[in-house]
């Protein structure tokens, strides 16, 4: 994938991805199996820090993404339109997700001017520091620094809590 292509060749870690997947092509506009870019995202992360560190290597990589993302025409474009707003980025990011999984459900819960939760149920796909890195990033892209709190209820619910 060109993103962590491109996070690992900056990082100057790229020999363990490319030893598994160098030269692959995916295209943006069509639809890939999720299996297929867990293993990629988890390689990836494994390259970037250590395979001991997987975590923080996908914790990374999704918070870099964002950050790109952001610095893209289409992401500055997209800042612009929701005002730098860190409740409205998060909810068009929610959006996002609607329209990319067809499984569990997500929403916002919002528990002040400053603080919100985002509450997963029936969320079978959950790697926590991917999660985490992208919110952060996001927020990063706003000029804000978040504060995340991450507490499972259960195998498939929880919720994170988000305070800047």
């Amino acid at each position: 994938m060109k993103s962590f292509d491109t996070v690992l060749q900056r990082a100057n870690r790229a020999g363990l991805y490319n030893e598994y997947f160098g030269g692959e092509r995916w295209s943006v506009i069509r639809m890939y199996p999720l299996r297929d870019y867990m293993i990629r995202l988890a390689v990836a992360g494994a390259s970037l820090q250590s395979p001991q560190r997987v975590h923080e290597g996908m914790h990374d990589i999704w918070r870099t993404n964002a950050t790109t993302f952001a610095s893209s025409l289409l992401g500055r474009t997209m800042l612009r339109l929701l005002s730098n707003d860190p409740v409205r980025l998060t909810e068009q990011a929610l959006a996002a997700r609607r329209q990319t999984y067809q499984y569990g459900h997500w929403e916002i819960v919002r528990h002040g001017p400053r603080a919100i939760e985002m509450v997963y149920r029936e969320e079978y796909l959950w790697i926590e520091s991917a999660v985490a890195g992208g919110a952060v990033g996001a927020f990063e892209a706003c000029g804000i620094k978040a504060n995340l709190e991450t507490k499972l209820l259960s195998r498939f619910d929880g919720s994170t809590s988000i305070t800047w």
